[in-house]
């Protein structure tokens, strides 16, 4: 027995996305998502491990949501904004929010969020990782025990991958008095999990909200300062 459990550490630290989830006993995180922890393996996204999330309608919102989830149940949750895509002054409700300027700066500051093993879950959103750069990130996930989750078309030693897709029937619109649609309300996504031996689908509905600050004078307004006329 004690040879099959060395063969199975060195197959889990060698090819960590080759080991089923299912077996796993250590508890996942949540994704704050009902529907969503219903089709992932063992309930949630699995700690020590890199899950994908490929690229699609609704991904940042979910795992936005799902870093607030971990804070509010204690736990401590970290994102890596890559690319520049979060606003100045927007609201993170005790979320570790890192802005690196470089994609090199992105890689080292998440790969230090994992060591640390601080961190329930750790999001990063930019370029994707690549070859040993994803095996570095793997490792560090599995040494902090925490949950990677990447925004990424590559799957490459992904444990889990997640992908969405809607069809414009999904959308739920407000409409204006003239019975003219205003601003989309609501949208039901259709989302794919698929792991090593495991495949399963969901409707997840999200409620579409505006999280940040307005720079306009009408905050129904869009902030069109610097907008060639």
């Amino acid at each position: 027995m004690s040879a099959i459990a060395d063969l199975r550490r060195a197959l889990e630290a060698r090819f960590p996305n080759a080991v089923p989830l299912p077996e796993r006993t250590v508890p996942q995180v949540s994704s704050g998502v009902e529907g969503l922890d219903r089709i992932l393996p063992s309930g949630g996204l699995p700690r020590g491990r890199l899950s994908v999330w490929m690229p699609g309608l609704g991904g940042s919102a979910v795992l936005r949501g799902t870093c607030f989830q971990a804070v509010q149940r204690g736990e401590r949750a970290a994102w890596v904004d890559g690319i520049g895509r979060v606003a100045v002054g927007a609201r993170w409700d005790g979320v570790a929010l890192a802005r690196p300027k470089s994609g090199q700066q992105a890689l080292q500051c998440t790969e230090e969020l994992l060591r640390s093993g601080g961190f329930a879950v750790v999001v990063r959103v930019g370029e994707g990782s690549r070859g040993e750069e994803r095996a570095r990130l793997c490792r560090a996930a599995r040494e902090g025990g925490s949950a990677l989750v990447e925004l990424s078309p590559d799957p490459y030693m992904a444990a889990v991958r997640i992908s969405t897709r809607a069809s414009p029937e999904s959308f739920r619109w407000r409409w204006n008095e003239l019975g003219e649609p205003l601003t989309v309300e609501s949208v039901v996504l259709r989302v794919q999990v698929t792991a090593a031996g495991w495949s399963r689908e969901s409707d997840v509905v999200l409620v579409v909200t505006n999280h940040e600050h307005s720079l306009s004078v009408d905050s129904g307004l869009a902030d069109r300062r610097g907008v060639s006329r």
